[in-house]
């Protein structure tokens, strides 16, 4: 996949990453403080629920023990012990069954809470009661769905269900009841003595604030004693929900509270009493939990939209701000590109594309002027080698009539002669080569001393000459007669008014570069006309060949004194090739072996 960044425009990249960024920011800090407030909330929630059903407990609690404190009062009457230990059909009994529905019924007149008391007695078969309240065949308990609970214990709670007797309206018989065994003075029981607690009076106490939950009332061994339904319309039963409800609860650890699938996301919130161990239980569905939630999910929603729509903007303008200048700088880079180098951007910037503007129009002016010194210097080089083929003879004319010289000379007895024509012949064949433009440095040194001998047998030896350049400089390649036109200026200008002289020629090399010494003892000259003059022809074109081919980090360098001599020095690159890759208005900065 190719790089975005590389392929888009850059009012497309910036466009499009503002957008994105700042979306994702956006949505990180809406998601953020989205999951914050839904925590807050549930933590609220949980802390609030916990403390009301600590209250409710209480509140049940305390009512739970009023019953069971009276129900052992009534058990423990001397005169209901009494009653049920004598025969059915005895007479005393008989006289008292009416003081007996009194004794029941008084606790269901004086307490709010009680709907009726029962006296289940043994060996009874006619059921005297009023109302709910009254004396009840025990065999009517052993058919009762919670007889087991009573059987092995002497008092249980019993959780919500229908009386089984007295003619009630259908919406009266559901009660919570608690469940005593009636014993005598010996230990035996005679009796159960249930009190039946209206199920509305638990619902006012347990169902306060829980309209929009369902709420559960469990023993200390999970059974439902009560339960209430203010959630949904048709809310699921305790009985499938039993198995999951009991492991949230057996959970080691928990803190009252969990979340749970319980047919939908519900939250589950729990308390237990100190003294029964029951459990009051919530089950919040999530929806409800999370409705404000929501509403400020819609606010964040909605703050998100136009965050984003202002960052749209925003990116826009900004990418306008960021490409216009850049278009304008491609524009004139496409302007200079056709070949207007001298354009100019305007530039009102400061900032880095102020800095960009500046350096283009530096860069733009330094072209054009290096235009005209590279056409200069064309023109030059163009003069220059204009000037050396004017220069040049035929070198098959010249060379057949110097051969033909030669052994008119030899004929002559001439020998003189003949070696000067021979030297000379050589050294055109070097200083032509070919047309060749760089020769070995040991042609050169070749040639030079060919001109040196010529020079020998003009002045009869009244003129020394030296040269000492390293074998190892010889490989290196050079521009063609550099060195002889400065040993003939020592000779012409230096040393014609001396009856003896030594010219010195000397060789050495450094790292990049390789330079050539011509030294004499001759007149020397004036340093401020130590450069070159017209007369000079010879000296100046081989200063300017070397900085036309290499650049002015090289060139000819002479140190003179009146009467003390000239040194002349030369200074070029190392070059290893016969034909090496001269670049017109080369900087002073390149050098080097060259290949």
């Amino acid at each position: 996949m190719r790089n975005p960044f590389k392929t888009f425009s850059f009012q497309v990249t910036f466009f499009a990453s503002f957008i994105i960024i700042s979306a994702l920011l956006i949505s990180v800090l809406g998601i953020t403080s989205y999951y914050i407030v839904n925590q807050e909330v549930v933590d609220q929630t949980i802390s609030s629920r916990r403390l009301l059903l600590d209250e409710i407990n209480k509140q049940l609690d305390l009512q739970l023990q009023s019953v069971e404190y009276d129900s052992l009062v009534l058990a423990s009457n001397p005169k209901l012990i009494n009653y049920l230990q004598q025969s059915e059909d005895s007479f005393e009994r008989v006289g008292q069954n009416s003081d007996m529905i009194d004794l029941l019924s008084r606790l269901s007149y004086v307490k709010e809470g009680i709907h009726s008391v029962q006296l289940y007695a043994k060996d009874t078969s006619v059921n005297i009661h009023i109302g709910g309240n009254g004396v009840y065949d025990d065999r009517l308990l052993t058919k009762s769905v919670w007889f087991n609970d009573i059987k092995d214990a002497d008092y249980c709670w019993v959780g919500t269900h229908t009386i089984e007797v007295g003619s009630y309206p259908a919406g009266d018989r559901t009660v919570v009841s608690f469940a005593r065994k009636v014993l005598s003075a010996s230990g035996k029981q005679v009796g159960v003595l249930v009190v039946n607690v209206k199920m509305p009076f638990i619902q006012k106490i347990a169902s306060s604030s829980a309209t929009d939950v369902n709420r559960f009332i469990l023993d200390t061994r999970g059974r439902l004693i009560a339960q209430f339904y203010g959630g949904p319309d048709n809310p699921a039963s305790y009985a499938s929900m039993m198995n999951k409800l009991a492991a949230i609860l057996d959970q080691p650890g928990s803190e009252h509270s969990a979340i749970a699938n319980l047919g939908e996301k519900s939250l589950v919130i729990w308390n237990k009493q100190e003294r029964t161990l029951w459990v009051t239980m919530d089950i919040i569905p999530w929806k409800d939990i999370t409705k404000g939630s929501r509403r400020i999910e819609n606010i964040i929603l909605a703050a998100a939209v136009l965050c984003i729509l202002l960052a749209i903007i925003m990116a826009y303008l900004l990418s306008r701000q960021f490409v216009v200048p850049i278009r304008k700088l491609i524009h004139t880079m496409n302007v200079m590109k056709i070949g207007k180098l001298n354009v100019q951007i305007a530039n009102d910037y400061h900032n880095e594309f102020g800095h960009l503007n500046e350096n283009f129009n530096q860069m733009t002016t330094r072209i054009d002027t290096l235009m005209l010194q590279v056409n200069e210097q064309n023109r030059r080089k163009r003069e220059a080698e204009i000037q050396i083929l004017q220069e040049q003879i035929n070198p098959h004319f010249l060379y057949n009539t110097l051969d033909m010289m030669n052994w008119h000379a030899i004929e002559s007895g001439a020998h003189d002669i003949s070696r000067m024509l021979s030297l000379l012949g050589k050294m055109l064949r070097i200083g032509l080569s070919s047309g060749a433009t760089f020769i070995p440095v040991g042609k050169e040194i070749e040639h030079l001393q060919c001109y040196m001998e010529l020079q020998k047998i003009r002045y009869r030896q009244n003129v020394a000459f030296s040269i000492s350049v390293p074998e190892e400089m010889m490989h290196y390649y050079t521009p063609k007669l550099i060195i002889q036109p400065f040993v003939e200026n020592s000779l012409l200008h230096g040393l014609h008014s001396r009856n003896e002289g030594i010219v010195r020629i000397s060789g050495w090399e450094e790292e990049q570069t390789i330079y050539f010494s011509i030294e004499d003892n001759g007149v020397g000259m004036d340093p401020g006309a130590a450069l070159p003059r017209r007369d000079h022809n010879g000296i100046r074109n081989v200063h300017e060949r070397i900085q036309l081919y290499f650049g002015e980090r090289y060139g000819v360098d002479i140190d003179s004194e009146p009467d003390k001599g000239t040194t002349i020095r030369l200074s070029l690159p190392k070059i290893l090739t016969e034909a090496p890759l001269i670049t017109e208005g080369e900087n002073d900065d390149q050098g080097g072996n060259r290949g």
